[in-house]
């Protein structure tokens, strides 16, 4: 499943922003910017998280249980 995009989140954090009081002319471009980092953040990790535990090397190597995927 791949990580929220921008678009997706950027409703829900303008959600949370008036829920919280923030208001302002710039709002929608702050909640736009926060989306934005959220969503990178998240791409980030969903790309780490397939990578197998462990020490990736060649068979033999090292008696680590980590592999080159």
């Amino acid at each position: 499943m791949p990580a929220p995009n921008k678009s997706m989140l950027e409703p829900v954090v303008m959600g949370f922003m008036q829920q919280n009081g923030l208001q302002g002319k710039d709002a929608p471009a702050l909640a736009g910017a926060i989306a934005e980092t959220i969503a990178t953040g998240l791409t980030l990790f969903a790309a780490q998280a397939k990578v197998a535990p462990g020490i990736p090397c060649s068979p033999g190597a090292t008696v680590g249980p980590g592999r080159l995927m």
